[in-house]
C-alpha cells in the first residue's frame, strides 16, 4: 500500500475517534458528576531505513546513517480527567456531592451477592423495601452502598441526614467513598457508572473527601475548550482527507507514465 495513503488514512481514523470523544463530552456537559475524556495519539511503529548499503557511498552525508520512517498514528487511549466539577445547590436532601477525590460505591444484586460499581453522580431517589425502610438508588437502579459494600436501609419515618464524613444519622452507616491506584482502569458501564477492571486491592478508602448534602456536582466539561478542540480536530481531519486526495492524484500520474 502506498505509504502516504496509509499515513493519511491512519490520521483520518484517529481524528474521527477524537471527534467522537469530544462529541461525547459535549453531549454530557449537563450530566451530573460527568468526567470528560481526552484522546491521546501515539505514532505507529516505525522502521529504520539505510539509504545506501555501501559505506563509500555515504561519504559527505550530513544526516544520520539510519532514517526512521513513521507510518501514521493511532489513538493510544482516552484519559479520564478527574477535575472537580462546580457544586450546584438543589436543596434536595437526597442529592449528595463528593467534595474532593473519590467515587460513590453503588451496586446491583447479582444472584446472592452485590457487585460494586462506582459513580460521581450523587443524584439519588427513594426505592421502598418490604420492611418499612427505603434505599437510595440512582436513575439506573444502582443502590448506594456503605463502606462495607452493603445496602443502606433507612427507616421511612425518619428524615434522611448525612454528615460531612458520610455518616447517616438514622443508621450510623457510613457512605462508601473510594479512590483507585489507577483511575484509568475505570470502564464505563453506561449511565455515568463505572466498573473497576483492576484488582480489588487497588480500590482504596479515602479519608480526605467530604460529602455535601443538598448539592450535586456539575460536569467538568468546559464547552469553550471542547469547541476549540473540535475545530482544531476538524482541521486535522480535513488536512488528512486532502492528503489522501493528493496521494491518489500522484498515483494516477505515476500509473499514466508507466502505461505511456
Amino acid at each position: 500500500m502506498n505509504t502516504s495513503l496509509y499515513i493519511a488514512t491512519s490520521g483520518l481514523n484517529s481524528y474521527q475517534k477524537k471527534l467522537d470523544t469530544i462529541a461525547n463530552n459535549i453531549a454530557n456537559a449537563e450530566t451530573a458528576g460527568f468526567k470528560r475524556r481526552e484522546a491521546s495519539f501515539e505514532e505507529n511503529l516505525a522502521i529504520s531505513i539505510e539509504n545506501q548499503k555501501a559505506a563509500n557511498r555515504e561519504i559527505g552525508r550530513m544526516t544520520p546513517n539510519g532514517v526512521r520512517a513513521g507510518f501514521g498514528v493511532h489513538v493510544n487511549g482516552t484519559q479520564l480527567i478527574l477535575d472537580q466539577g462546580v457544586p450546584k445547590a438543589t436543596d434536595n436532601p437526597l442529592d449528595l456531592m463528593i467534595s474532593g477525590q473519590g467515587f460513590f460505591q453503588v451496586g446491583k444484586r447479582q444472584g446472592g451477592s452485590i457487585e460494586a460499581f462506582y459513580t460521581r453522580n450523587g443524584s439519588f431517589q427513594k426505592s421502598p423495601t418490604n420492611n418499612g425502610t427505603y434505599r437510595l438508588v440512582n436513575a439506573e437502579g444502582y443502590m448506594l452502598l456503605d463502606k462495607n459494600n452493603q445496602p443502606i436501609d433507612i427507616p421511612n419515618d425518619i428524615d434522611f441526614s448525612v454528615s460531612e464524613s458520610g455518616t447517616i444519622a438514622s443508621t450510623n452507616q457510613q457512605i462508601g467513598i473510594v479512590t483507585f491506584e489507577n483511575p484509568q482502569k475505570l470502564l464505563g458501564e453506561g449511565g455515568n457508572v463505572f466498573r473497576y477492571t483492576g484488582s480489588a486491592n487497588e480500590v482504596l478508602a479515602t479519608a480526605n473527601s467530604t460529602i455535601q448534602q443538598g448539592y450535586i456536582e456539575s460536569s467538568n466539561v468546559d464547552l469553550s475548550k471542547e469547541v476549540t478542540d473540535m475545530i482544531t480536530t476538524q482541521r486535522g481531519f480535513q488536512f488528512n482527507s486532502r492528503s489522501i486526495s493528493y496521494a491518489d492524484q500522484m498515483l494516477g500520474i505515476a500509473n499514466g507514465i508507466i502505461r505511456s
